[in-house]
């Protein structure tokens, strides 16, 4: 959704006026408010606005997400526009529920390797963003007790992402509820701002997250919540606040990062930081119109103004030559950003560019994944549905995949 029209020129010099004469100031120690550790550790973290990695150094996050890995997207395999819960429904109508939690499983072990984040540090790139899904965590039957096998795929990330020196940020694309009513969210019929525990249990969550890795370096930092939609800003400047200090209750050190509303375009509800050690994210998808560079200068000025960082979350699903350009403007030192996150990874190819494509012939997964998507399509017997299963994860790994030489010189990572 876009913004609303503009005001007329009066009301807009009004407005201009009003916000300049109250123009917010760097974060300051509030009541409730936690005190900055005295030495930041070996941890990257905001200095101003940019960010430096535990040597003091200035660092820039150019990395990729790794989408359809840990919260599903149907488009991103080939399918269309479903939930990861409405997907699961589906093969479990089709399997039995077994079989489905099984298929679960495998795209936990199977659909990113090690391979993939040793082929990121190849290539140049120096992050990853983790997109996930709170069920990897926590299922919604047993609210606030935490999955072993959960903590095990993420752990395992950590591990490979220290080897190849691969910082991760931790990103809650679907938040108990849903922060949306959109497919990524995983939106339940409830959503994140109707319950109180829901949100109690995202407060929870990040927490139990915090202190599990708290002392893990190669965590560049904690995305809060992917894209969210509250009913109204405060209640997203709250919520932000309760998380932020349970945080940092048990971790002073990591860099907390905050998306605003509107897919991650509208940051009025921000009159300051919520905390320190905080960097904002935007995201920038140019499908109707090219606003970057307005996108961008009004970016520039919030954090100049709140003394932040400002990074790109995601950007991506475009022609080769927009991305190109995109790219072009983020390492611009004149738009100062902390970096950026293209979306994403690996994929079925559409008709974006991508970056890694699974592109081998898998004609019973396609069926497959063409009926989760709808009735519409012809329902595969569980014969050839166990047998596109196979050919999906085998034509997924990084050696069957066709990684896209022009699109890693257009990101400009080297």
């Amino acid at each position: 959704m876009r913004s609303p029209p503009l005001p007329s020129l009066a009301v807009a010099s009004l407005l201009a006026l009003a916000v300049a004469s109250c123009a917010p100031t760097p974060w300051e120690p509030t009541g409730g408010d936690f005190t900055p550790p005295a030495e930041p550790g070996p941890f990257i973290h905001q200095d101003g606005t940019r960010l430096v990695d535990g040597t003091g150094a200035p660092i820039v996050l150019t990395g990729v997400n790794l989408g359809g890995w840990l919260v599903w997207e149907g488009w991103i395999w080939g399918g269309g526009w479903q939930s990861q819960k409405d997907m699961v429904a589906r093969l479990q109508r089709l399997l039995g529920p077994e079989e489905a939690a099984r298929f679960v499983q495998r795209v936990q072990e199977e659909f990113i390797r090690e391979e993939d984040i040793a082929e990121l540090a190849r290539l140049g790139f120096n992050s990853v963003r983790v997109p996930f899904n709170h069920t990897l965590l926590e299922d919604d039957a047993t609210p606030f007790v935490y999955k072993d096998e959960g903590w095990a795929v993420l752990d395992r990330l950590l591990e490979w992402c220290e080897a190849h020196r691969i910082y991760v940020v931790l990103d809650l694309h679907a938040a108990p509820g849903g922060q949306s009513p959109f497919y990524m969210a995983d939106p339940d019929s409830t959503k994140l701002w109707d319950s109180t525990q829901n949100q109690e249990r995202t407060v929870a969550l990040w927490r139990a997250i915090a202190e599990r890795y708290r002392d893990r370096q190669i965590i560049a930092g904690y995305d809060l919540l992917n894209e969210p939609s509250p009913p109204n800003g405060e209640a997203l400047f709250l919520l932000y606040k309760r998380v932020a200090a349970a945080i940092r209750e048990v971790d002073p050190h990591h860099l907390i990062i905050l998306e605003g509303t509107s897919a991650s375009s509208d940051f009025s509800m921000f009159t300051r930081p919520v905390t320190f050690n905080q960097a904002y994210s935007f995201h920038m998808y140019t499908w109707f119109g090219d606003p970057r560079r307005e996108e961008l200068a009004k970016y520039r000025a919030l954090s100049e103004r709140h003394g932040v960082p400002m990074w790109n979350g995601e950007f991506g699903e475009n022609s080769l030559e927009m991305l190109r350009s995109t790219a072009e403007m983020y390492v611009d030192p004149a738009n100062a950003l902390a970096g950026f996150s293209f979306w994403t990874w690996k994929k079925v190819p559409n008709n974006s560019a991508h970056l890694v494509g699974v592109t081998a012939d898998i004609p019973q997964w396609t069926k497959l994944i063409k009926w989760v998507e709808s009735d519409w399509n012809a329902r595969p017997t569980v014969e050839e549905a166990r047998a596109g299963m196979d050919q999906f994860f085998e034509a997924a790994r990084l050696e069957n995949c066709d990684v896209n030489a022009e699109l890693v010189s257009a990101l400009r990572v080297r």
